[in-house]
């Protein structure tokens, strides 16, 4: 075949998968833009609020009257240890009355609360968006939209591609949308090929649109030296998220590819996902074990987050795109070797349903049960709350994986018993 007629071809292939995952692309994309307006808006709006309160006479009367309950609570703790000379006493009482930070001077032999200052009453400071200059604020900020999180370390973009990616090689094989590209004359590897670039980049794309979106309405909205977090920075880790979120689409597709059924398959994946996050949480914790010079007491749900310089940010990337591709490489594998007769069966790949099963049950039972010994140093406490747990997990977890892969020969000798007693 010509170079040209090579070219036609695969530009006729490109159509039809393009054609097939346009509503799910158009529907995603303008979510994640939606979402990018929506959270702009939303989160410079209430900052203005806030900076409009913080210097009303609303805000002064507020912390006046904070500053005058504190004082008379103080006076209060200052007559009870006069009257009981019980030093403890009169601490309970002032933490019994909401007060938290009460120091004493034995000079004087009188208490006194520190109270909060104006800035921190509110609960911000307001000359800047965060409170210091740290990665942890900026996500938790709620003002990057794509970089919220929907549960521990998976951010709201990484779910969109993981989404986009299960759809569009599950629905393939669910509507027999594969058997028209089966037989096409197009060899499997350009069928998915073609799928991955008709869905992948066009979505890669919106979602860069939606954060341009989202960060022109926040830095047009307020001053740039409010910000306190580098823009640079803040470019760069979206840049992390995406090859992350990609990373899920990988995930989705291969997932897509090796399932093939819906309910069970869609539970599946939601599993792994979540079982991954527990890994990641893992190996953070392993992490903090090993380097604890390192933690400052923050529960970190990202490794950017736990590492959070330019250095260690290319190294996760570097790991996150050999990861991805992995994942292509295997979903080309399992892809070449589908077969249209394992139909309706939780998993498509029969040679594969052991060894399967075998790694479900052990990426399970760390999830769940991980980091063993390192909370305890007792071989007992090790023994019952590490070892035993992880085992029961993979016993059931690599039975009901065998039984969701058997389930039709299952069905059938019972069947056959249920028949024979009746006879």
């Amino acid at each position: 075949m010509k170079e040209s007629e090579k070219r036609m071809d695969t530009k006729k292939l490109n159509r039809i998968t393009w054609k097939r995952a346009r509503p799910i692309i158009l529907s995603l994309g303008i979510l994640l833009i939606l979402i990018g307006i929506f959270t702009g808006f939303n989160s410079t709006n209430n900052w203005h609020k806030d900076q409009n309160f913080i210097h009303s006479q609303e805000a002064r009367n507020d912390y006046k009257s904070y500053v005058k309950d504190q004082l008379k609570i103080e006076e209060g703790i200052n007559k009870k240890y006069e009257k009981t000379n019980d030093y403890q006493n009169a601490l309970d009482y002032g933490y019994n009355n909401g007060t938290q930070s009460i120091m004493f001077n034995p000079k004087t032999g009188k208490f006194s609360i520190n109270y909060a200052t104006f800035e921190s009453y509110f609960g911000y400071i307001h000359k800047k968006l965060f409170y210091h200059h740290k990665l942890t604020d900026l996500i938790y900020s709620n003002y990057m939209s794509i970089s919220t999180n929907i549960y521990r370390g998976l951010s709201l973009l990484s779910f969109i591609f993981l989404i986009m990616g299960f759809f569009i090689s599950f629905l393939d094989y669910k509507t027999n949308f594969i058997l028209l590209l089966f037989s096409s004359g197009y060899n499997r590897k350009e069928i998915l090929k073609s799928n991955i670039r008709t869905s992948l980049i066009p979505l890669t794309f919106i979602a860069i649109t939606a954060f341009i979106v989202n960060m022109v309405i926040i830095y047009s909205r307020i001053p740039h030296q409010y910000v306190n977090y580098p823009l640079d920075k803040i470019i760069f880790y979206q840049f992390c998220l995406l090859l992350v979120a990609i990373c899920y689409y990988f995930l989705g597709l291969f997932s897509g590819i090796i399932l093939g059924q819906g309910i069970t398959g869609v539970l599946s994946l939601i599993g792994f996902v979540f079982g991954v996050e527990l890994t990641k949480q893992n190996i953070l914790d392993l992490f903090n074990n090993i380097l604890p010079n390192k933690n400052d007491g923050s529960y970190y749900q990202s490794f950017f987050v736990r590492f959070d310089t330019y250095s260690h940010w290319l190294i996760l990337d570097v790991f996150v795109i050999f990861i991805a591709f992995l994942l292509y490489f295997s979903s080309l594998y399992f892809y070449k070797r589908l077969s249209l007769e394992e139909r309706g069966n939780y998993l498509l790949f029969p040679k594969f349903r052991l060894s399967i099963s075998l790694v479900a049950g052990l990426f399970t039972a760390y999830s769940i049960c991980g980091n063993i010994g390192l909370s305890s140093n007792s071989d007992n406490l090790l023994i019952r709350y590490n070892i035993l747990p992880g085992i029961l997990v993979f016993t059931i977890t690599f039975c009901l994986f065998m039984v969701l892969n058997n389930y039709k020969n299952i069905y059938e000798k019972f069947g056959v018993i249920i028949l024979k007693h009746n006879n």
